[in-house]
């Protein structure tokens, strides 16, 4: 038996099929949106698990690095699709407007959560956003997310500003206890005034070196260029660890030896996983990647991983380090400027999180994680206050 559509219904028919035009041109353009978000955090998980590798197995990097330039090409290439697919959209400018003001509004949060802040209880206006975005009425939501934003910038500010006023460590060496939103740790300290030293980032071999590379007590560092203070410098393969497969002594880092004037492992300027510090007379350089370091005269400088504060900030992450560095808690070597201060310190008992939140404690504004554990060594004024260590590949020395 035929069955007939009522006369009412028919006049909503062609509105049903432009809905459903709609509303499938719409699912489209979500499912590419989406797919291409999956796909992102896919490679940038990736990245990171590539990151974890290659902290872990540090001289077998050359594959791993030309891996890693891949996935971050292949990350700007997908963000470009992600920002066209957005474009497409007739909103798309509040609708940026609004994914800029949440990613700004989630790294404010982590941010103050790395200092031990409290975090801002966003349920109820999450629920608010999103009945805004369903109206597709975005003004309310810029407006409110700038109101979180500014609070997390005040309570930071406020905080930074207490760091200030309860800064510990004394001008010259000294043995500090410090407080932090981590735990109270020592640590020997060397705070001087950048304009009443010279730095020298030394190596004891001459050029790059591979393997069987020459080495030389920190002592010996020290005396050698008229210092009256050094630390070791970068990580380096000591003789007794069976995992670094023929690289004796050898420090894949990028290092500017002062006395030869040049570069050593020049193309490990190109790691993005590493951080790098430069001098330059008395003028401090901090770069959170190795990278970001475009050339330039320098009198010193030393790479290694990871960076540990920029700007006051905590920068380390976990999937920066490896488990030993998450995990362990041993001599931590850090090396930091702030102010007008350089900042050499090896921290006890600490994690190198746990470092990082120390050097910004005792005033660094920027700060690299340099060796410890066995190779921690530290001289002043004609002795060890730590050490002597290992015999080391590189150092870095103190000239009055």
């Amino acid at each position: 038996m035929r069955k007939f559509v009522p006369m009412w219904a028919m006049k909503y028919i062609p509105f049903a099929l432009v809905f459903f035009v709609f509303i499938l041109g719409f699912g489209y353009q979500h499912f590419r949106i989406v797919r291409t978000e999956r796909s992102l955090l896919a490679l940038e998980s990736s990245q990171s698990f590539f990151s974890q590798n290659f902290t872990e197995d540090l001289f077998k990097d050359n594959l791993k690095m030309m891996q890693a330039i891949v996935a971050e090409s292949s990350i700007t290439a997908l963000q470009k699709e992600l920002d066209d697919l957005r474009a497409a959209n007739p909103e798309d400018v509040q609708i940026d407007e609004v994914y800029e003001s949440l990613s700004d509004l989630e790294q404010k949060i982590q941010r103050n959560k790395s200092a031990g802040l409290n975090q801002p209880d966003l349920t109820d206006l999450r629920i608010k956003w999103g009945e805004d975005v369903l109206d597709k009425d975005f003004s309310p939501i810029i407006s409110s997310i700038a109101q979180q934003t500014k609070l997390l910038d005040d309570e930071h500010a406020a905080y930074l500003k207490k760091l200030e006023q309860t800064v510990v460590a004394a001008t010259g060496y000294s043995f500090q206890t410090v407080q932090t939103e981590r735990g109270t740790f020592t640590a020997y300290v060397i705070k001087v005034p950048l304009s009443s030293v010279r730095v020298k980032t030394l190596s004891a071999s001459s050029g790059t070196c591979k393997d069987n590379c020459q080495t030389k007590s920190l002592a010996d560092y020290v005396r050698e260029n008229g210092g009256f203070a050094g630390m070791n410098g970068s990580y380096f393969c000591p003789p007794d660890y069976s995992s670094c497969g023929g690289k004796i002594n050898s420090s894949d880092f990028a290092l500017y030896d002062s006395n030869e004037g040049r570069w050593e492992h020049k193309d490990a300027l190109g790691w993005s996983e590493t951080g790098l510090l430069t001098f330059n007379g008395s003028d401090p350089s901090f770069y959170k990647k190795s990278t970001e370091y475009g050339g330039g005269g320098v009198s010193a400088g030393i790479s290694n991983y990871p960076s540990l504060v920029k700007d006051g900030n905590i920068v380390v992450e976990d999937d920066d380090m490896t488990t030993y560095q998450k995990d362990v808690k041993g001599p931590r070597g850090v090396i930091g400027v702030g102010g007008e201060n350089l900042y050499l310190a090896i921290i006890n008992s600490a994690t190198v999180k746990d470092a990082a939140y120390v050097i910004r404690a005792l005033g660094a504004k920027h700060a690299l994680n340099l060796d410890g554990g066995g190779s921690s060594a530290m001289f002043v004024n004609g002795g060890y206050v730590v050490g002597p260590g290992r015999s080391l590949p590189n150092a870095i020395v103190l000239i009055k």
